[in-house]
């Protein structure tokens, strides 16, 4: 009955733990709006996302920044040699830092989520566009309106819904995974053995995760190829992704071969013992 007990906690323990790091992570890094800031942060830097934004920003903002009419055909060529140093403007850092803030209580606030894609608050942005534009001309521009650009569909925004209500669920899943670990090493007739079931199951997570991650990578590069805002961000956006969860999954990995190689040596010496009764 004890080593029933120990190997049901031990898998329960592993199926918790494959659960608990990714919310755990999803809870910090996208939940989390520092945490969302700083992973989508290097977007400021990447050179094809900022050309698909430019070219979005020279036709939106504009147009919809109230540009008088006779102005907007010399307003649209200065916008599109404005947009070419736009990333060096000593205002952009903080335009963009708040395009991320923005988007993520547009996104993760009930009362504002899109249910049909993720959405861009690219207003901010527009604004150190406006306000060189007014530089340029000699004129002052108000400030621009929402500017939104949807990025996904419909079932990924549906996957971002599940993953932000599992982040919920994050520091349960945890607590209950290092329960069951220690029930089963408690439970376990031979805990050597036990610990070195739960090192070899926390490696099969860990090529689990790496296997998913890797195809998340994979299916958010297919969307680069649109060479919009939405399917430059969605390319980047999921390297990002990638990139960031990779330590996480290399700390499992670690952790399930030391419990691993603890578990083979104490299982060794326990062999030349008795087993209790």
């Amino acid at each position: 009955m004890r080593t029933v007990l120990s190997a049901l906690s031990v898998l329960l323990a592993v199926v918790l733990t494959a659960a608990a790091v990714p919310s755990l992570w999803i809870e910090r890094n996208v939940v989390d709006e520092d945490g969302f800031v700083r992973l989508l942060a290097p977007l400021s830097r990447d050179a094809d996302f900022q050309a698909a934004l430019g070219k979005s920003l020279t036709t939106t903002a504009v147009s919809a920044s109230g540009v008088p009419a006779p102005l907007r055909p010399a307003a649209t060529e200065l916008a599109e040699k404005t947009l070419e140093g736009l990333t060096s403007d000593p205002a952009f850092p903080s335009a963009w830092e708040s395009t991320l803030r923005e988007s993520h209580r547009l996104n993760f606030s009930p009362a504002t989520a899109s249910t049909s894609a993720f959405t861009l608050e690219l207003r901010p942005l527009a604004d150190v566009v406006l306000d060189r534009l007014g530089a340029g001309l000699g004129v002052g521009f108000s400030d621009a309106p929402s500017i939104t650009v949807p990025v996904g569909n419909a079932q990924q925004r549906a996957a971002l819904t599940f993953a932000q209500d599992a982040a919920a669920l994050a520091l349960p899943l945890s607590a209950g995974a290092v329960l069951a670990l220690l029930l089963g090493l408690l439970f376990a007739r031979r805990r050597g053995t036990a610990l070195a079931w739960a090192g070899g199951g926390l490696l099969v997570v860990a090529a689990l995760l790496g296997a998913g991650t890797f195809l998340m990578a994979s299916v958010a590069s297919s969307q680069g190829s649109q060479g919009s805002v939405a399917g430059v961000f969605a390319q980047r956006a999921g390297q990002l992704l990638a990139d960031a969860f990779g330590p996480w999954i290399l700390g499992v990995a670690g952790v399930g071969a030391v419990f691993l190689i603890v578990g083979l040596v104490l299982a060794a010496r326990q062999r030349r013992l008795p087993a209790p009764q």
